[in-house]
């Protein structure tokens, strides 16, 4: 029931390809993994050892695998299972199998720590992605475990086969088909359609069969003067075709939702001697019918080649699949990536810290299709389907593609975010300096390009912020330079009051807003805030506090009394910062000695329009809302919120309008009024006095 070779055979059969020595090394792994699972059993009642040989069995039988991806195959349940430790491992098989076993072990079992945002399930996943992009091995023993899992699923529950053969259908068998592991992509896709939706497996399984016949007969004709040798023996792969039929027909369903797509095109399979054999068949086609472009696909290592043709005496469109004894991988050649970028891997293991987003993520890398472009030195890359130009940069380097100017494609100028196709010749033509900007996150396709661009963002902003602090921190303390030496006498005291490791993370967290400048400041003076205060309001006219609206670091707005420019003012400090308040605002002398406050200053131009609160009561009428939100539109003041009241009194309704708007300059408030006072109905218009905002945030 668990398809596991008997041990004998399993060594009989890699004798053959490995060395004594290689040899000796698997059989400790095999010894170890009997000493670690002994005694216990899968769902199906069979010794659990029987798993990690049938794993390691497909491993060589489907990748050719060297002594260490097999001896990590025989050991990769052993951390999770049992007391043995990674460092064990390492010491006994080497770095590079202890590395693969880590990277397919769940995570809890390697005592590392999970985030707060993330599912334990995600984490490992995330381990598994960073691992695979270090070495396309841990993807290898990880795909052929899920592929052994799939294959003996059925003494689980019902619950569980289909929310395992559905995280195989979402994640692992784009996975595998991305990593170019295409006959093991194939299965998983079947196996996960199988145990999801049983009963439509099995009528599809008659409808293949019932196909292969139907379609034959169909092409019969067509071929009548041309020989064929034996391509269209189908001995010894009657269950793949199946299987590949099958899983076309769900995504035919899926796509068409009508019977009409099962038999749309015919596909006609043919089992080829050798790939030179292969494509002699496929040439033979060209040479009597037409070619659809793009359609051609060869993948040596799965031993599978095809090409749609259009077949002109019927003006119908065939697919032919001809299989092959598969070219045997080599390691080397796999580890550079057969056209893949295993660096992808990588580059998103860093992606998407909220639960959820890293999934995604990686969903989004392995399910894109892939297009192969050039450089003009002929340098290959792998990019997913509708990639730009940009992305081509970035995948050259992260410096080309921050300072991607414009492309030439194919000898032709284009901008960055042309749409680029396979084959396609790139030239990327960079500026001097970097031209980088959020929006390029549009145009990217490439999730690892994505992420090199989010990388520098942040990076970037980070350094902003450190030099927007450094000067806020010199202002607030009044010294020339945020790096006098006096303000970090105690790191250690500095440390555990703010969080910080260094000044240069204080200067961060100040300028992107975290800490306050004045309390950081007076902390650091080892003063209280109502002297870093008087400090702070000394002739120099470095250090006065000028107010134009904008909110500065540690420097808010009462939202009570509404400041606007030209009010009598004050500000109230504290080690949370600067508060200003109209002088009359109760919240201004709330808790909080006299000697905490200072008479702050307007600057003489008010770069950012402050909020204000308008009170109109008039006699109530239809019409009134519209008639006095007109005449604050036309006075070019714009208006952030509006609250409507109506009451009877013995004079008749009465109806009062609350607006708040944001005034920049006082003379179109005062012109405001004057316009509102003279709208029909209107008794008054006054701004909201202090009083009145306090009593209603009171309520």
């Amino acid at each position: 029931m668990g398809l596991a070779p008997s041990s004998a055979f399993f060594f009989e059969r890699i004798a053959r390809n490995l060395s004594p020595n290689d040899v000796r090394r698997v059989h400790a792994a095999w010894a170890l993994a009997k000493s670690a699972h002994h005694g216990q059993t899968r769902q199906s009642g069979e010794p659990y050892d029987t798993h990690p040989l049938a794993v390691a069995g497909i491993l060589f039988d489907l990748l050719d695998a060297d002594a260490d991806s097999l001896c990590a195959a025989l050991l990769h349940d052993v951390v999770e299972d049992s007391n043995t430790e990674l460092s064990s491992i390492r010491a006994d098989f080497g770095d590079a199998v202890a590395h693969i076993v880590d990277g397919v072990s769940k995570l809890e079992s390697v005592n590392a720590a999970v985030g707060a945002t993330m599912t334990s399930k995600e984490e490992t996943l995330r381990k598994l992605v960073a691992a695979g992009g270090r070495d396309w091995r841990v993807f290898a023993v990880k795909l052929c475990d899920r592929l052994h899992n799939m294959r003996t699923l059925g003494p689980v529950s019902r619950a569980k086969q289909c929310r395992v053969a559905l995280e195989t259908s979402l994640i692992y068998a784009p996975l595998a088909r991305y990593v170019g592991f295409q006959q093991i992509a194939t299965e998983l896709e079947a196996l996960s359609l199988r145990w999801r939706f049983p009963w439509r497996w099995a009528i599809l399984a008659k409808w293949a069969t019932f196909k292969v016949r139907v379609d034959k007969r169909r092409l019969a004709v067509v071929f009548q003067d041309i020989d064929w040798d034996d391509a269209f023996e189908l001995s010894g792969k009657s269950e793949q075709i199946m299987d590949e039929l099958i899983v076309r027909a769900f995504s035919a369903l899926r796509a068409d939702r009508a019977c009409r797509a099962l038999f749309a095109i015919p596909t006609i399979f043919g089992v080829a001697k050798s790939i030179e054999s292969a494509h002699g068949h496929i040439a033979h086609l060209h040479r009597h019918f037409q070619c659809l472009p793009s359609s051609f696909v060869c993948l040596a290592n799965e031993g599978i080649v095809s090409s749609k043709v259009l077949l002109s005496k019927q003006s119908l469109v065939a697919d032919f699949v001809f299989l092959f004894p598969r070219i045997a991988r080599s390691t080397q050649g796999m580890a550079v990536g057969d056209g893949v970028d295993i660096d992808d891997f990588a580059a998103v293991a860093g992606a998407g810290h909220v639960a959820g987003d890293f999934t995604r993520v990686l969903r989004e890398l392995v399910e894109h299709r892939a297009i192969a472009v050039f450089s003009p030195k002929g340098r290959r890359l792998s990019l997913p389907q509708h990639a730009s130009g940009l992305d081509f940069a970035f995948a050259i380097h992260t410096d080309l593609g921050l300072r991607a100017r414009a492309v030439r494609v194919n000898g032709r100028l284009c901008q960055v975010s042309v749409e680029l196709s396979s084959g396609d010749i790139v030239e990327v033509i960079a500026d001097d300096v970097i031209l980088a900007v959020p929006e390029w996150e549009s145009v990217l396709r490439s999730p690892r390009s994505r992420a090199k661009l989010r990388h520098w963002l942040r990076e970037s902003a980070q350094n902003d912020a450190a030099i927007l602090g450094r000067r806020l921190l010199a202002d607030a303390a009044g010294i020339a330079e945020a790096e006098d030496a006096s303000l970090y006498a105690n790191t250690e005291a500095m440390s555990l009051a703010f969080g910080v490791a260094s000044r240069e993370d204080l200067w961060r967290r100040i300028g992107s807003g975290e800490l306050s400048a004045f309390a950081v400041a007076s902390r650091l003076l080892g003063s209280g805030a109502e002297q870093l205060l008087r400090f702070t309001n000394t002739g120099d006219a470095r250090s006065r506090l000028l107010l134009d609206g904008r909110p500065l670091a540690g420097v808010q707005y009462c939202g009570v009394c509404m400041p606007l420019a030209g009010d009598a003012i004050l500000a109230i400090g504290s080690f949370s910062g600067v508060k200003i308040h109209r002088v009359a605002c109760p919240r201004s002398v709330e808790g909080r000695s006299s000697n905490d406050v200072f008479l702050p200053m307007w600057a003489a131009r008010i770069a950012q329009a402050l909020p204000c609160e308008l009170v109109v009561r008039s006699k109530d009428r239809s019409g009134l809302l519209v008639d006095c939100a007109r005449v604050i539109s036309d006075a070019g003041i714009n208006v952030t919120a509006v609250t409507s009241l109506s009451s009877r009194t013995p004079a008749g309704p009465v109806a009062t309008l609350s607006f708040v708007v944001l005034i920049r300059a006082r003379t179109k408030l005062e012109a405001c009024l004057r316009d509102l006072s003279a709208v029909f109905g209107v008794a008054s218009v006054v701004r909201a006095d202090v009083a009145t905002r306090s009593s209603q945030s009171l309520h």
